[in-house]
């Protein structure tokens, strides 16, 4: 079972780099802590945008509640709830977390005329300040982008 995590992390990495995540190395895909599991924001950010292209993934995390049921337990089904609010404001997903190094951070996605925009934030001063944040800078970001455009 080592032997495979191994090589699934390695795959992990290998994909990471391809993409140009030259700052970022996973150990674990838990998203828990992990000394040798680091990136940033930037990185983090380019990784959601090419997972958002991907219709299951896209569904998962933008989904307020899932329930699986159990491969052991006959009968016994697994529920959780995201615990993203802003998909309660419109946000199309992504991941919240807290690490030591991290803090409280998230990674959203929300759609605005038509095209994705990805919003990463690490190290929050607090839990509920990523939910203001994102939103502001989501609001900055198009209002420059619709300039551009």
């Amino acid at each position: 079972m080592a032997d495979c995590l191994q090589r699934f992390y390695d795959q992990m990495n290998e994909h990471a780099q391809s993409l140009g995540m030259k700052r970022s190395h996973f150990a674990v895909a838990h998203g828990m802590h992990h000394d040798n599991n680091y990136s940033t924001a930037a990185e983090i950010g380019k990784l959601c945008c090419v997972a958002m292209k991907n219709d299951q993934f896209r569904q998962v995390v933008s989904a307020s509640n899932h329930a699986c049921p159990s491969t052991v337990y006959a009968g016994h089904v697994y529920e959780w709830e995201n615990t993203n609010i802003l998909l309660k404001q419109g946000y199309t997903g992504l991941k919240t977390g807290i690490t030591p190094t991290a803090g409280p951070c998230l990674a959203a996605s929300t759609v605005h005329n038509g095209y994705h925009v990805v919003v990463v934030v690490l190290s929050c001063c607090s839990m509920d300040s990523r939910w203001y944040e994102v939103p502001k800078l989501v609001s900055w970001g198009v209002k420059k982008v619709d300039r551009i455009r």
